[in-house]
């Protein structure tokens, strides 16, 4: 595996393809264009995610368009909001590498249709440039 520290973008992600009835990988540019998309989808389509030493992951989304400072001010003081490169910090995960395998833990934990189910879950390499990880891909940033 390619050096995964760093920042990614999401590069592609799952959608329902109706004419086929199936999932099917999308471009998120081509997504984005179409300018139909709720303020939450295209947040999620703009996330950053930031592998980092030690074993973190952290997601990172734009403000919110019409924001005040004021506002962002209010929710950093009430402790609803954390930022971090001019971004709202959306989550932090883990990962590690395990047995030749980078593994991300999904929060998932419990029983599905009767079967135990862990957190971890094997992030693939797509190609030189990209990995995927549950149902986006991932593009090197910088």
């Amino acid at each position: 595996m390619k050096n995964l520290l760093g920042k990614w973008v999401v590069a592609e992600t799952m959608q329902f393809n109706e004419e086929k009835c199936a999932l099917e990988w999308a471009k998120v540019e081509d997504i984005l264009s179409k300018g139909d998309l709720d303020r939450e989808t295209a947040m999620l389509l703009n996330t950053v995610v930031i592998f980092q030493e030690g074993g973190t992951i952290d997601f990172l989304c734009p403000l919110p368009d019409g924001v005040s400072q004021d506002e962002i001010d209010a929710a950093l003081a009430a402790g609803q909001l954390k930022l971090k490169d001019g971004m709202m910090m959306m989550d932090a995960k883990h990962w590690k590498e395990e047995n030749g395998k980078i593994l991300t833990d999904t929060g998932a934990r419990g029983e599905v249709l009767g079967e135990q189910v862990g957190p971890w879950v094997e992030l693939k390499e797509v190609d030189d440039d990209m990995v995927e990880m549950m149902m986006y891909r991932l593009k090197k940033a910088e």
